[in-house]
């Protein structure tokens, strides 16, 4: 056995033991933040997984100070075009209501939004300051509450020792210690070369001395190196405070602005004007998240006002306004939580308000855009959806006012086609225009050419075809989806069966923890994800794996001559480690890429050291530490001593110590039961665990579902994964399957379960397929 195995001290990898998955590890970070000349690399996210023992007094030094800076950094983020997130910047407290940042960061006319260190948000209320050919802004905001950061007012010169804070590529608080560098002229201006790695996201963040003084804003990124970046120097930013050009945000934000001539929102929220839609998001300020934009024109009675509307989620509510006086009052028809509800509101909160109807109507579409249009007379309102008459309402209470849209609950919703008009006609076609439309239709032939007089056929129906023809192709899109569905569900029932006969051999047969089975169970998790994978292929290439290392060793060697051949052919010869870049990636557990990349987790790495002790004649067992397994090394000599051996990271040899030590650091005592040996069955289980770990932190519902098929199926009485496989085949549209769980826990009456609450979820099951 060679000595550096025995030796070698166990450092623990950083992620062991996590209960929830994290973006990057300690290697990801360094990619972003790499420290060229003598510094040091910290963030929030691996600080606390450094070893005590190789912390410097200069780390702790640096520490304290980015502890103390962090406070006052904030995170700017700003909108696209669109309105949605364009990117992320750092900006620092300058003042008790200014805060100051890249002016790239925020964009040109865009809408701003800064996120305090507690994750709350503080309003902005104008841009202070800024000058373009500088790159830096000031944002005045609501009083934010955080520590002001000091400018500098000494002058640094080359090698001036700095810290550099911010938040690349969403990592929130990264540091980053180096040293200025030198000075370049950029566009005229006298920028701060500093040595250090400048990533998106550092923009706008502050470059500090030792004492915490800002020397610097992080500006630009060298297009020269990884390693070098620019930062603005601070006397700049002293120019815009002291010489301010405030311009509020109603100005500022240019780029999707209502048309305040026509529009004018009242209660809160975002509404903004699109590509000929008018969109809302956010929760307004009146009771129930109530929000209007009522239009400024005047209207005669009688009058019509209709709209195409589009929620982001049933559950909420917004549509069409009413005699509104520009206050509390006024009358709103909308879709509401899959109702239709015409509501008069006639103050501030619920107590003053009156539902005149609230039924659900089977015109509505789901999850789609539907026309809701009111004729307003002088005692009445006539309301349809989706060219279908839906109530006819007699109530005068709220005087003659103006109309608009209304949002409530915080819904974000889209509207288009506004009009209004004395009279409006049907934008769509009539059930008899509808019925030859379908009959020209159903001469579509999949794989075939569209017939030549189709178009012709179809312009004479007027513009409302095309909602017909997309709503055909989106019923054809969710039936392909269903089916992908269908196989997928068939693919992962397939594996199941198979796992299932691997884990429980015929009585007889070998099953124990070390047996082939362990290798064909592991194959055949890797086969689930990876249908083109053939498990026969990889298992005949282990046992090739096993005969070279065989083919090395002398006709009667030892035990222990096997094992160091073991470790010499897979660590040494062929550089099989682990996976520490990209810890948290699929393919770590898939053991066909592990074999063919030669690296992986714990416990992928694991199972392949024993099977090719196995087919060696070496007795190895898996050992499930909390947080990281390892394998036993059990010799049947007697002169020979067990090792823990630590395959993650190179067949490192363990001592008790060490094993102390790694459950220590999680908050654990020694238990004989975690040093006992797993089975086939719990490592497979932890396999699959660790796969549906990372499918829950992707939010992929498809392969949480099949890992918890999985679960349930090698393990059908455990009630932790039948709740939660119940609860994800009812969110994927597999009631009858839910319903089956529901069943099995109301039979079985697991403790802690609500059976009252439960049957209730059934009904609601239930409702789905009647």
């Amino acid at each position: 056995m060679q000595s550096s195995c025995r030796t070698d001290r166990f450092i623990p990898h950083p992620a062991f033991g996590r209960n929830k998955i994290i973006s990057s590890g300690p290697s990801t970070l360094q990619s972003f933040a790499v420290v060229v000349f003598a510094g040091l690399t910290l963030s929030n996210a691996s600080a606390a997984d450094t070893p005590i023992e190789s912390v410097s007094p200069a780390t702790i030094r640096i520490q304290d100070l980015a502890t103390t800076v962090q406070k006052s950094l904030v995170v700017i983020e700003g909108s696209g075009r669109s309105g949605n997130l364009r990117g992320e910047g750092s900006g620092f407290a300058i003042a008790a209501d200014l805060i100051a940042t890249a002016r790239h960061v925020i964009g040109e006319g865009r809408k701003v939004s800064i996120l305090l260190p507690d994750n709350s948000r503080v309003p902005v209320l104008q841009v202070h300051s800024q000058m373009a050919h500088l790159d830096m802004v000031i944002l005045k905001t609501a009083p934010h509450g955080l520590p002001v950061l000091k400018l500098s007012e000494l002058a640094t010169t080359v090698g001036h020792p700095i810290v550099a804070l911010g938040h690349p590529h969403g990592l929130r608080n990264s540091v980053v210690s180096g040293i200025i560098s030198g000075y370049q002229e950029i566009d005229k201006i006298t920028m701060i070369q500093v040595a250090m790695a400048i990533e998106p996201g550092n923009s706008g963040g502050p470059v500090v001395d030792h004492e915490g003084a800002v020397i610097g804003m992080i500006t630009l990124k060298s297009t020269a190196s990884d390693n070098i970046g620019f930062a603005i120097p601070i006397q700049h930013l002293r120019g815009l405070i002291e010489s301010p050009n405030p311009i509020p945000m109603e100005r500022w934000v240019t780029i999707g602005a209502l048309d305040r001539k026509r529009w004018r929102p009242i209660g809160g929220a975002d509404w903004k004007q699109r590509a000929g839609r008018i969109l809302v998001k956010g929760t307004g300020s009146g009771f129930g998240g109530r929000t209007l934009c009522i239009l400024n024109e005047s209207t005669e009675l009688p009058v019509e006002i209709e709209v195409d509307v589009k929620l982001d989620h049933e559950s909420g509510a917004a549509g069409l306004t009413m005699h509104s006086d520009g206050g509390q009052r006024h009358y709103g028809f909308y879709p509401s939580a899959g109702n239709i509800r015409f509501t008069r509101f006639d103050g501030p909160d619920v107590n003053h308000w009156s539902i005149l109807h609230n039924e659900p109507h089977s015109a509505y579409r789901p999850n789609d855009w539907n026309t809701i249009k009111v004729r307003i007379e002088e005692q009445s309102f006539t309301c349809s959806l989706n060219d279908e008459t839906i109530c006819h309402i007699k109530d005068s209470v709220v005087p003659h006012g103006r109309l608009g849209l209304a949002a409530f609950r915080g819904t974000q919703a889209a509207f288009r086609n506004l009009t209004i008009a004395p009279s409006i006609p049907s934008r769509h076609p009539s059930k008899e225009h509808r019925l030859q439309i379908a009959n020209l239709l159903n001469q579509v032939v999949v794989g075939q050419p569209l017939p030549g007089k189709m178009t012709s056929a179809l312009i004479p129906f007027g513009n409302g075809v095309g909602s017909i023809l997309e709503s055909r192709a989106k019923q054809l899109e969710t039936q392909a989806v269903l089916i992908r569905q269908l196989a997928d569900d068939v693919h992962t029932a397939r594996i199941l069966q198979q796992l299932i006969t691997v884990l429980n051999p015929p009585p007889g047969e070998d099953s124990d923890s070390t047996s082939p089975d362990l290798l064909r169970a592991a194959l055949l998790l890797a086969e689930l994800d990876n249908k083109e994978i053939r498990a026969d292929d990889y298992a005949v290439r282990v046992d090739l794996m096993a005969e070279d290392i065989r083919s090395r060793l002398a006709s009667h060697s030892d035990e222990q001559q096997r094992l160091v051949a073991l470790d010499d052919w897979l660590f040494e010869d062929n550089g099989f480690r682990g996976s520490e870049q990209q810890y948290y990636a699929s393919s770590n557990s898939y053991l066909n890429e592990v074999i063919d990349d030669r690296e992986g987790l714990p416990i992928a790495l694991s199972v392949l050291y024993m099977e090719l002790a196995k087919r060696l004649n070496l007795k190895i067992l898996g050992i499930g530490l909390p947080g990281h397994f390892i394998v036993k090394f059990t010799p049947t000599d007697s002169e020979l001593k067990a090792e823990w051996i630590d395959v993650f990271n190179r067949g490192r040899r363990l001592t008790d110590e060490d094993l102390n030590r790694h459950l220590s650091e999680r908050g654990l005592r020694m238990s004989p039961a975690f040093l006992e040996p797993q089975s086939t069955k719990q490592i497979i289980e932890r396999m699959i665990r660790n796969l549906l770990g990372l499918a829950e932190g992707e939010r992929n519902d498809r392969r949480v579902l099949r890992y918890l098929e999985l679960l349930v199926g090698i393990s059908p009485d455990n009630p932790e994964f039948r709740a939660k496989r119940m609860e994800m085949r009812a969110r994927t549209d597999h009631p009858e399957a839910a319903i089956e769980d529901a069943e099995w826990f109301i039979e079985h009456q697991s403790e802690g379960i609500d059976i009252y609450q439960l049957k209730q979820f059934k009904a609601r099951l239930e409702s789905k397929l009647n």
